[in-house]
Formats: structure tokens, C-alpha cells, sequence
């Protein structure tokens, strides 16, 4: 909520990305490609297991919460260089900290209290709507349209269940899983392969 506001493709000033607003580099260490074809900093999924690894280590080196957040805030050599120079572990007293990093602890904790909630301080969660899709195997690079076409879905709906992807086709070196739509597979695996032929043909000609 107060990384990215739940949207997998935002991008902060500092050109962090996802959810998790991962810095490239701290992204690469944690295992998170990015390539002209994907960024996995905006996959939900892979973004979250890479920041619960990052929160791991994090809390090996702090062994506090606060801590922990302040450096996945600011920084893990910027939160040690301030720990080193108030000689205090006691977050609240880490005045030397941008202002940002200072109001991030805040923030975390009224969201969470809220959270508990919500209706007590005027919110309404909306109905829980999870995503629900299948996975499939491209061999080789497809065009997002015609993936669409051939799940019988909407372009912007392979988008949504796609949101690494950067460019309007898959990556080009070598399989790719590829989200679609729940019960569309086998739909999906026959349409394409018919697709993919007329696309050819046209293109030849």
C-alpha cells in the first residue's frame, strides 16, 4: 500500500519499480531480471518472494522491525551510517535520516492499524476479486495481440495477468511462461498454432 499503492507497475522519482519498489541493483541481487522484453520487479509474484528474502537479510544484519523497514526505505548502508552516528539502535532517535525514510515507519503503522480496521476509520475493503489463471509455455516469440486472439480474450487482459512484460510481444530467447486466462488452455495451445500459420503466410506474402 505505501510502496506502490498495490499497482504491480508503479514507478517512483528514484525510477524504483513494482509493488516492492525495487532499485534495479538491489532487484538483479535478489534475483529479478530485467531485459528489453521483461522486468520481473513488476511480476507480483516473483517481486514478493524476492522481497521476503531481502526482508530476511535485512532483519538478519538489525534484528528489529523498525530497523528493517528504515533500511528497505533508505538503504542499508545509509541506515548503518546512521546508526554509526548516533550511536543508537533506538530508530526514533535516528534524526540524521531523510525525511522520507523518518515519515516511512509512520506510515507503515497507520496502514496496518487501519488495516485491522478499516470500517473504525471510514474505509471499505472492497470484495476480495483474485486473479485466477493458467499457465502456458511460448517456445518461441508471439505477438501480444495474437496471444490475445487466440486466448479469446482481450489484449489489456493479457496485459493485466502479464505485468513484467515491456514490449507487445513475448521474449524471444527461448520459452516463455506466459499467463492466460483460467480454462482457456488447451483452447488457447489449438488457436495458436492456427494464428501463428495465417501470420506467417501473410507475412510471406
Amino acid at each position: 500500500m505505501i510502496e506502490a499503492g498495490l499497482d504491480p507497475k508503479a514507478v517512483s522519482r528514484a525510477q524504483a519499480v513494482g509493488l516492492w519498489q525495487f532499485m534495479y541493483s538491489t532487484g538483479k541481487e535478489y534475483g529479478l531480471n530485467r531485459n528489453w522484453y521483461i522486468d520481473e520487479r513488476q511480476d507480483p509474484i516473483k517481486s514478493t518472494h524476492a522481497a521476503a528474502k531481502y526482508f530476511k537479510d535485512l532483519y538478519k544484519e538489525f534484528d528489529d522491525w523498525y530497523l528493517v523497514l528504515a533500511a528497505y526505505n533508505g538503504g542499508w548502508g545509509r541506515l548503518n551510517r546512521a546508526l554509526k552516528l548516533h550511536e543508537t539502535s533506538d530508530y526514533w532517535q535516528l534524526y540524521s535520516l531523510p525525511q522520507e525514510t523518518k515519515n516511512y515507519i509512520p506510515y507503515y503503522l497507520s496502514a496496518a492499524i487501519i488495516v485491522k480496521n478499516p470500517e473504525k476509520y471510514g474505509f471499505k475493503i472492497p470484495r476480495s476479486n483474485p486473479l485466477k489463471y493458467d499457465v502456458v509455455q511460448i517456445e518461441k516469440s508471439a505477438d501480444l495481440t495474437v496471444i490475445a486472439k487466440a486466448a479469446g480474450t482481450k489484449l489489456s487482459t493479457i496485459k493485466r495477468l502479464n505485468p513484467e512484460l515491456r514490449q507487445p510481444a513475448t521474449p524471444n530467447n527461448g520459452p516463455y511462461s506466459l499467463n492466460i486466462p483460467m480454462v482457456k488452455k488447451i483452447f488457447f495451445i489449438k488457436n495458436l498454432v492456427k494464428f501463428q500459420r495465417i501470420e506467417s503466410l501473410l507475412f510471406k506474402k
